[in-house]
């Protein structure tokens, strides 16, 4: 358990010295300033149209940090040896066990100063607009969209690990990293345009069914409706709330497990 602290911690360090990592932390602040901007050229449901907004740069910020900073570290850690400084003083998978976690450490720090700024965007909101029309909307709305991007992030991140616990160079882990997080947001409207009634009565019966499994394979990224409900005072179902969280952390773990047995067994 030691090591893993260790290596969590170099890491941590690492990506803070990071000029990628700083260029995404100063978009934080670009993010809330530009969500008041926009939200002001609405007339009406300026405080929603923030939030929108703020779930958007949460989002973009959280899979930017898993794709680039994540895949570029993991993948030095192939190509330029750097994993090879560690591994002769300790097991493989607490190397790994503790690069996950300071990449974790890194993105939550992340997205929580987003979620700071933003929370202090929409209390400006809230105090200058209109009371009918901040109806439902609360002050740490922001907040819990910050807590499912995080989410959502780190399950972008999972497949990430996964993907670099096999692939050969940064290359190849980018394109099979961004190519899996596609295909997990675009499933989710995929599959409700193929259930609708109309589609279906033209499409082979198992075209429906071949999709459908694929759809098993990815995680639910629908996270974002999730949070929007919440955030905008929508009524959402507690069993769907609570199916959409076992089934996030049950695909992060999975990921994580098969990260750790395929690292175990490639050649550094």
């Amino acid at each position: 358990m030691n090591n893993i602290y260790i290596v969590a911690a170099f890491t941590l360090r690492e990506i803070l010295a990071s000029p990628a990592f700083r260029a995404l932390l100063a978009a934080t602040a670009l993010f809330a300033i530009m969500a008041l901007a926009v939200s002001n050229l609405f007339l009406l449901e300026t405080v929603k149209v923030q939030l929108d907004f703020l779930w958007l740069g949460m989002s973009l910020l959280g899979a930017g940090f898993s794709l680039f900073i994540g895949t570029t570290l993991m993948g030095h850690d192939i190509t330029r040896g750097t994993a090879s400084l560690f591994l002769p003083h300790m097991d493989r998978h607490s190397y790994l066990l503790g690069r996950t976690a300071g990449l974790t450490l890194a993105l939550t720090l992340l997205l929580a100063l987003m979620a700071v700024l933003s929370t202090a965007t929409v209390a400006w909101g809230l105090e200058h607009a209109l009371p009918d029309r901040a109806a439902g909307i609360s002050l740490w709305s922001a907040t819990i969209m910050g807590l499912f991007a995080l989410l959502q992030s780190a399950t972008i991140l999972a497949m990430v690990l996964f993907t670099c616990s096999w692939a050969t160079g940064v290359v190849e882990m980018m394109l099979f990293s961004s190519a899996f997080t596609l295909m997990a947001y675009l499933l989710p409207s995929v599959m409700s345009a193929i259930t609708s009634s109309e589609v279906i009565a033209q499409v082979p019966a198992w075209s429906v069914a071949f999709i459908h499994t694929i759809d098993y394979l990815f995680p639910d990224m629908s996270g974002g409706q999730v949070a929007l409900c919440i955030a905008h005072g929508l009524t959402l179902p507690t069993a769907e709330l609570g199916w959409y969280l076992a089934g996030q952390c049950g695909y992060i773990i999975t990921l994580v497990a098969a990260a750790l047995l395929l690292f175990d067994r490639r050649d550094l």
